[in-house]
């Protein structure tokens, strides 16, 4: 009798454990990425380049990289910097662009002529806001040009790229101009500098663009998200357009809850990945995990996936060489604090790897990018210890085995 008991005892902690297993699934939601393997890339090197915050970093002809953000300036409060490092991280020259005081560099592009383009923020000149700040340099840094856009409010650039005809198109947002709160606010330039054209996209709400693709129709796509088209939350909000910026297709992406598309970038088969982060809404509570989908052509969902077993987001997605994607951002720790993540995966979204760098406080990847020799190069903020505040962050992993 005693044996028969414990069997049927083993059964309810069995039947116990599925159940619970069950829950967990539906509280994290269906698609949530698989568990990942154990090996991660070697971490070659790392630097901190210095207060502030690194938001971009592309690799450069010659295999060093370029790296933006912004650098306390002391009492004018932040200005731009723009790095130039060799292929081990090591800085060959250094600039700043004060632009009005309190100015922040959020992308940047290597330019197919040469030097570089930055897009971003600065005060404004009336000092009550702040305007679209751009900056074009020679390939030492040097100033070529200034450019500032926007209105009476906020205006900012978060993504720039240079279009086929040798301009330079950018994504952000306006709270001067357009239908709402905010709107998605695209510009473009020719190689001058001169603007050609902008627009505004959104409802009466807030809408904000992160992200900026030239498509080979000559067309853009712009990611971001928008609480205009939603149930009252932010969901992620795409949107397709012609050479001249008029909207050939618009939609939104998202559940009960707020989600964000930080980062896009194209597919060879047409479509397009985003990454951002989700809010999953359950009678368990609700997380922020990091958020990978793919659309079609058309904009049709073909698959999404969550990932994180804690409060996570992806800041930004990097294509790799012989398919898949490398993402990072911020996850969550058991000391409360955030750590930098990134994740390795397949082309269809499930993970190859994933590691932290860890630290105390806030720490976070903003931009990431596979090299030439297939390593990973990541930049953001690391917290620093005792004065508070944050640093510059630059570090490598190698090839994963």
């Amino acid at each position: 009798m005693l044996g028969i008991n414990n069997k049927k005892k083993a059964q309810w902690l069995l039947l116990g454990a599925l159940l619970f297993l069950l829950i967990v699934e539906r509280m994290f939601g269906p698609g949530r990425a698989k568990a990942t393997p154990s090996y991660a890339p070697v971490l070659e090197w790392s630097h901190t380049l210095g207060i502030g915050e690194a938001r971009c970093v592309v690799q450069t002809k010659d295999g060093g990289y370029v790296l933006t953000g912004w650098t306390n300036s002391g009492q004018e409060g932040s200005e731009v910097f723009l790095v130039r490092c060799n292929e081990k991280g090591n800085i060959l020259w250094s600039k700043t662009f004060k632009g009005n005081g309190h100015s922040c560099g959020y992308s940047v592009k290597e330019v197919r002529e040469g030097g570089f383009i930055i897009v971003g923020d600065t005060k404004s000149k009336d000092g009550y806001d702040h305007d679209v700040y751009v900056v074009r340099t020679d390939e030492k840094g040097e100033p070529l040009w200034e450019r500032n856009f926007g209105g009476q409010y906020c205006d900012y650039a978060w993504s720039v790229q240079q279009t086929r005809d040798g301009g330079f198109i950018f994504a952000g947002g306006t709270e001067s101009f357009g239908a709402g709160l905010y709107d998605i606010y695209l510009i473009k330039l020719d190689a001058a500098g001169n603007k050609l054209w902008e627009r505004t996209y959104g409802g009466k709400g807030s809408d904000c663009g992160y992200a900026v693709q030239e498509l080979d129709d000559g067309g853009y796509l712009i990611a971001g998200n928008s609480e205009s088209f939603s149930a009252g939350y932010p969901d992620v909000y795409l949107i397709k357009t012609d050479v001249n910026g008029q909207i050939i297709w618009q939609k939104t992406y998202g559940g009960q809850g707020s989600d964000y598309g930080w980062s896009l970038t194209l597919t060879s088969d047409g479509g397009y990945v985003i990454a951002g982060e989700k809010e999953i809404v359950s009678d368990q509570g609700n997380i922020l995990a990091a958020y990978l989908f793919k659309v079609d052509p058309e904009g049709k969902v073909l698959w999404e996936k969550t990932y994180g077993n804690k409060t996570s987001s992806f800041y930004a997605i990097s294509p790799v060489k012989g398919g898949g994607y490398v993402l990072t951002g911020k996850k969550e720790t058991a000391q409360g604090g955030y750590a930098v993540y990134v994740v390795r995966t397949n082309k269809s979204g499930d993970p190859v790897w994933e590691t932290t760098i860890e630290g105390l406080g806030y720490n976070c990847g903003y931009s990431i990018l596979q090299s030439r020799d297939r390593g990973y190069v990541l930049v953001g903020r690391k917290e620093r210890k005792r004065e508070g505040g944050s640093e510059i962050l630059l570090t490598k992993f190698g090839l994963a085995p």
